[in-house]
């Protein structure tokens, strides 16, 4: 009897870019770009179901991936833009004070004891993340996840406690 597989037991960990070469190669970006990719991964087919397929060969260092029985350009086509899911139990373990993207969506955040609103995304394409915060108001307010404004993460209570600069509400 196969196990259920569900969307929430897995996280995205990177995407199959496009070919490279006619041998059926995939440029591969990796996100944390420290993981060593295992010899199966997972993605989605054309029903959002999500399904193994195992790696044949894999260079970190030019960043290409060639996926088992996929031989050609033409192959390698059907995954271009494909995520890459991991089962969340295979990820490695992270430093303290470190935290995946998927440990902080839907958090609550907790101001002077209130809560305030819930993380609604994370934009890490700056020099530091910021949480993109939708408010009881329904506005969204991005904060910067520094340690002067994010004073604790409480994985165990889904929330984070913020301390905000001032005048953040009128943002």
């Amino acid at each position: 009897m196969q196990q259920e597989v569900k969307d929430k037991d897995y996280v995205i960990v990177g995407r199959l870019l496009g070919t490279h070469g006619v041998k059926g190669d995939l440029r591969v970006e990796i996100y944390p770009p420290k993981l060593k990719l295992p010899k199966q991964i997972f993605i989605k087919d054309k029903e959002g179901n999500i399904k193994p397929i195992n790696i044949e060969r894999y260079s970190k260092t030019k960043r290409l991936v060639q996926l088992e029985g996929i031989n050609n350009k033409e192959d390698a086509k059907k995954f271009t833009n494909t995520y890459i899911y991991l089962p969340k139990e295979k990820l490695p373990k992270l430093e303290k004070e470190q935290f995946y993207e998927y440990q902080l969506l839907g958090m609550d955040v907790e101001y002077k004891g209130k809560i305030i609103g819930k993380i609604e995304k994370i934009d890490d394409r700056l020099s530091h993340a910021y949480l993109l915060i939708k408010c009881i108001d329904d506005k969204i307010r991005h904060l910067p996840f520094i340690s002067e404004f994010v004073k604790e993460v409480d994985l165990k209570n889904n929330k984070i406690i913020v301390e905000l600069p001032e005048g953040w509400f009128n943002l």
